[in-house]
């Protein structure tokens, strides 16, 4: 192949590369609840003076199992965030 067919061929595929590389990392489109907001919702499910646990960049809200009733006012604080169109860590 010739040198005029290869610089190109060599332009377009880096482009093209760049390109749809672009379009992967538009950003996060996801909606992460705040510490202040799933301690509302747990305020909400019977649990005042909540502390939401730090996961990474996000909150968690677990409920440890000291707490009576943990899993099911873990399960209504995760369902509070949901309809809210929240997410936190699990």
């Amino acid at each position: 192949m010739s040198t005029s067919f290869r610089r190109p061929i060599a332009i377009t595929l880096l482009i093209g590369t760049v390109l749809a590389q672009a379009g992967c990392f538009v950003g996060d489109e996801n909606h992460w609840a705040s510490r202040a907001q799933i301690a509302d919702a747990a305020t909400h499910c019977g649990l005042r003076d909540f502390k939401p646990t730090r996961a990474g960049d996000a909150w968690a809200a677990w409920v440890g199992p000291g707490v009576p009733g943990h899993a099911a006012k873990e399960d209504c604080i995760y369902a509070d965030l949901n309809r809210q169109g929240l997410l936190a860590t699990r």
